[in-house]
């Protein structure tokens, strides 16, 4: 049952559909629920977990030197600090996740459960462009989230790119053609919704996509010549007006031809916002200027608008090295699980440890296009890292746990028990 109020939570906080709701106006829900959840926790959830994966004493270094820089940022009181606030209810979340979800099958009740948010997303979102709801941006209408913080036409389109990897997940539980049209649908709606979205972050997250997995095929060979033939395919469906906002990222004249203003000034504040990032840790060059910071140190009604900036002008260099570290564990997780997968092949297991393997590389892939997000997006405080980091960190404990069950010659925890 604590499984389906964990992807409660994930509808919540990701469609926050309760924002239409006049009821709920000025109350955020999600506080509530979350705080249900923490009480739930409290009663069942397994604290032998707590140190059980890397990640977490990362993520949780990494949070203690958000809080110091917090308090002693000179910039933005810490109390009233919203992206302090905001990456907590994310920490807190990501250690009821792992305490909370001990089996695999409710790791993948709670990841089919992810996508299918995203998608019930994607689609109020898409229904309400069709019917009038677009956004009139850079001289365009662009498609936007439908409610809540990822309402941005930038921030939906980018966060519908870092979850698409999570489908390589899904496709192991695939068994009916259904459910296989299920997972085209999903991928042919974001891709819809990137090109309507008019985020050239966006598209560039979603080629390298394209790309990545192809290069690091075994069949590349074979992959090649078909994304060779869909990428110019994808570019010639998309609406002429789209084509030309997407032209701006290197071709400006376009912006002046067809009245798309801002293309340009747009492009040039994220470069300039990195500058502005390494010049205010310069000044800061230990905790950087606090959370949210990065505006009014820099004197510019620009936030930074760059990962790298970001975290280097707010967080300093303590923020550098632990932001670091957290990188590395998903690096040193997807080594544990490539590994131990390694020795459930060699052992006749491999049907067992497969939906854990490919649970990581679809991390190790949305990890990648959130760092990619991070080129046109200050994404240092998205729910992204928290809850990717939980959602490798389960399904490599519980890759440990099929390995050390095979060691001791003991049935593997999810083999079903034979009676007679």
């Amino acid at each position: 049952m604590t499984i389906w109020f964990l992807v409660g939570y994930m509808w919540f906080y990701i469609h926050r559909v309760f924002e239409r709701w006049t009821a709920f106006e000025g109350y955020n829900l999600t506080h509530t629920y979350l705080a249900f959840l923490a009480i739930v926790w409290l009663f069942i959830g397994d604290k032998s977990r707590f140190f059980r994966n890397i990640f977490t004493p990362a993520l949780l270094l990494y949070t203690l030197v958000i809080v110091i820089s917090a308090i002693f940022g000179p910039y933005v009181a810490v109390f009233d600090n919203w992206n302090l606030n905001n990456w907590l209810l994310h920490v807190a979340f990501f250690l009821i996740l792992i305490m909370c979800v001990k089996t695999e099958r409710e790791m993948k009740i709670l990841l089919t459960g992810f996508t299918i948010v995203y998608f019930i997303f994607m689609m109020d979102s898409y229904w309400n462009y069709i019917y009038g709801s677009a956004y009139f941006s850079m001289g365009i209408q662009r498609l936007q989230g439908a409610v809540g913080s990822r309402a941005s036409t930038n921030g939906y389109a980018t966060a519908l790119v870092c979850a698409l990897p999570m489908l390589v997940a899904l496709l192991t539980l695939c068994k009916r053609y259904w459910h296989y049209l299920f997972v085209l649908g999903y991928v042919l709606l974001a891709v819809r919704s990137v090109m309507l979205s008019g985020s050239r972050t966006a598209l560039i997250m979603l080629i390298a996509l394209a790309v990545l997995p192809v290069l690091f095929s075994r069949y590349r060979f074979h992959l090649i010549p078909i994304v060779l033939i869909a990428l110019p395919v994808g570019w010639m469906v998309m609406p002429e007006e789209m084509q030309n906002r997407f032209r701006t990222t290197w071709d400006p004249s376009v912006e002046r031809l067809q009245g798309q203003g801002g293309a340009t000034v747009s492009r040039d504040g994220r470069i300039q916002g990195f500058y502005d990032g390494l010049n205010n840790w310069l000044k800061h060059p230990i905790l950087g200027t606090g959370p949210g910071g990065h505006m009014q140190a820099s004197g510019a009604n620009l936030i930074a608008h760059n990962l790298p900036g970001q975290v280097a002008g707010e967080l300093g260099t303590l923020g550098i090295i632990t932001f670091l570290f957290v990188l590395s564990c998903f690096g040193v997780n997807h080594y544990n699980n490539w590994k131990n997968y390694k020795f459930l092949r060699e052992n006749n297991f491999s049907k067992e440890g497969l939906y854990c393997w490919r649970v990581s590389i679809a991390v190790i892939y949305a990890i990648a296009m959130v760092l990619i997000q991070g080129i046109g997006l200050n994404n240092a405080w998205f729910y992204q890292w928290a809850w990717f980091g939980a959602f490798h960190a389960l399904a490599t404990m519980f890759m440990q746990e099929k390995v050390d069950a095979a060691i001791k010659g003991k049935l593997l925890p999810s083999l079903p028990v034979t009676k007679g």
